[in-house]
């Protein structure tokens, strides 16, 4: 996680690790058996000076206390300071920090106790620039000098108002423990003190000199825990490269995941504009056979038309007809889509719906919708019919709608440069001669169609019509369009 001040509107500095603050709740343990960690984090948590980002939403929040008991996190001078200064009060203790850091190596498990054992204070020393350079940020260390059983090091603190002599008093406390994990305890005198107007600390460190064979036992001993080290900080450092190299794999690739998604919506929305929306989906998903190849289906297919359109548009302007007709076309592909029709095409001012492809559910369930989304394309022309009158239109458009259910071959046609998912067969037909025989503003429909709907639709039967290419007559029904007749029942069931 990023921290964040958001008084500042910037990152928080990342000064130090949050081993120091795992240093001091250790202490606490020790003392009090658990870890009061409300008091330890007052004025904390909540600060809106540390809030972090999570990574997961990339929003803004408070600090958590998990974040602050994560060793490997990162935390301002200012947050740290605090946390002395908490720990401190609950303890009642002015030494507390100090104590702290004397007790930093019990906290030491495993690798770490064999490798502290094998290693001894001087190597330890030895080490403390580049172990330093690991969690903290707002110092550098110097060694000055480093012999069997003495050593004198320097600490140079960052100029920051937040770093206080309490930095100072845990790292005194950490000097004088390292003895004890090695068991061979140190003394540490502090010469001199950035806090009190020196130009540095300086730590003067003594522990028990060894005789001449012990040393040349630690020299082995030495060379074989620097092998040691090295070859551990040398895997460690391979696991992080990798680790670090997978993190930017996943980081990059999200982000190309996330561009392809965008690409995808913005390509599905493009698409729906010249194919119906069910058509899109399956495309896009790479789902083209119901697309590409033909079925035979029971469909129920609607055809409308507009009555004398040629008469109205004749008195207008072509802007004034083109504005006109985007709304109309609008308004019906958007109780179309309500539905769930499929348009198959849009040949001049007539349309093509059909339900039961490319997806399907029931003849009953699609005889139902088709006959509402009918019944409230006539309702709506009622609406629009008033508005146009009083947008100066004399003699406002009427629509005639046809309804029938039956066998059909739906998919593909057209060539390979240019196709239409469409439907055809005889049962289309008569689905057309019913629109051409419905009078302005009715719904026509078949038999076919109203035996799936009539214990929910209101239609009054008609003489048998006499139809174009059909041999027999045909019986057919229309529509009742009250507010009662299956109104409800559309909507709720769109």
């Amino acid at each position: 996680m990023t921290v964040i001040s958001l008084r500042s509107d910037k990152p928080m500095e990342k000064d130090s690790s949050c081993i120091n603050i795992c240093t001091c709740a250790h202490y606490l343990k020790s003392v009090l058996a658990e870890i009061p960690c409300g008091r330890l984090f007052r004025d904390i948590i909540g600060n809106r000076e540390f809030f972090v980002t999570d990574e997961s939403t990339g929003r803004l929040m408070s600090v958590p206390q998990d974040y602050l008991l994560e060793p490997g996190n990162w935390i301002s001078n200012d947050l740290l300071n605090r946390v002395y200064q908490n720990t401190i009060s609950i303890l009642e203790d002015p030494d507390a920090i100090y104590k702290a850091g004397k007790n930093i190596f019990k906290t030491a498990v495993g690798s770490q106790v064999f490798l502290m054992r094998l290693a001894g204070v001087q190597t330890i020393i030895n080490r403390l620039p580049k172990e330093n350079a690991k969690f903290n940020a707002n110092r550098s260390i110097k060694i000055i000098e480093n012999q069997n059983g003495y050593a004198v090091v320097r600490i140079y603190w960052k100029d920051d108002p937040a770093v206080t002599k309490l930095f100072c008093d845990m790292n005194r406390g950490v000097y004088e423990g390292l003895g004890r994990l090695t068991g061979n305890p140190a003394t540490v005198l502090e010469k001199m003190c950035q806090f009190s107007g020196g130009a540095f600390c300086e730590y003067h460190i003594k522990w028990k000199a060894k005789p001449i064979y012990s040393r040349l036992m630690d020299l082995i001993r030495i060379r074989l825990s620097q092998e040691i080290i090295d070859e551990l900080e040398r895997r460690i450092e391979e696991v992080n490269t990798i680790r670090l190299r997978q993190e930017r794999i996943i980081e990059l690739r999200t982000k190309d995941l996330q561009e392809q998604k965008r690409e995808v919506v913005k390509a599905h929305c493009f698409l729906a504009r010249y194919v119906p929306p069910q058509l899109a989906k399956k495309i896009l998903a790479g789902d083209v056979a119901p697309v590409r190849d033909h079925h035979r289906r029971k469909l129920v297919m609607f055809f409308s038309d507009i009555k004398d359109f040629t008469r109205t548009t004749d008195a207008m302007e072509p802007e004034d007809m083109a504005e006109l007709l985007n709304e109309y076309f609008s308004c019906m592909n958007d109780i179309i889509q309500k539905y769930g029709g499929t348009l198959a095409n849009i040949t001049g001012d007539a349309l093509f719906v059909f339900f039961g492809a490319p997806d399907r559910t029931d003849d009953r369930d699609h005889a139902l919708r088709c006959v509402r989304m009918a019944m409230e394309m006539q309702l709506k022309m009622q609406e629009l019919q008033k508005k146009w009158f009083s947008e100066g239109i004399e003699y406002p458009l009427q629509i005639r709608c046809g309804i029938n259910t039956g066998m059909a071959t739906v998919g593909s046609f057209g060539s390979r440069q240019r196709s239409d998912y469409s439907a055809m067969g005889m049962q289309v037909n008569l689905a057309s001669r019913l629109e051409t025989a419905c009078e302005p503003g009715g719904i026509l429909i078949s038999h076919s169609t109203w035996a799936l709907t009539n214990d929910q639709i209101d239609c009054r039967s008609k003489e048998t019509i006499v139809v174009k290419g059909f041999s027999r007559p045909l019986r057919a029904y229309e529509v009742k369009l009250g507010t009662n007749n299956g109104r409800k029942s559309a909507i709720s069931g769109a």
